[in-house]
């Protein structure tokens, strides 16, 4: 009965990490074009750093510039579920050391005896 919880909570985990990895297929695609378009502009001269720094920030200000907030949600969602799943499974992870721990003390006993 508690086989379907875990299930779903999977399903929703790997769905969000497929979203925030094609989030960060954007991002770098985005920094990408915008690295290229700042080193064509200072192909033809170099410009001051500050300048070059600003070029980048003007970049990232656009309206066509991925939005960063999507991928922090992303992540908290990640996280949620990933809590949840280790709150979940934690208790049978934890019996289960124990009866592998218990099963290999008998057979270490079985085999000096």
């Amino acid at each position: 009965s508690t086989n379907p919880y875990l299930e779903k909570h999977l399903e929703f985990l790997c769905s969000w990490v497929d979203d925030l990895a094609a989030e960060q297929y954007k991002f770098q695609h985005y920094t990408r074009g915008l690295r290229n378009n700042v080193e064509n502009r200072n192909a033809k001269g170099r410009k001051a750093k500050e300048e070059l720094a600003a070029a980048i920030e003007e970049g990232w200000t656009r309206n066509d510039a991925p939005k960063r907030m999507e991928s922090l949600l992303m992540s908290n969602q990640i996280r949620t579920y990933c809590d949840q799943v280790e709150k979940f499974t934690g208790a049978g992870f934890g019996k289960l050391y124990i009866t592998k721990g218990l099963h290999e003390g008998e057979e270490k006993k079985a085999a000096s005896s």
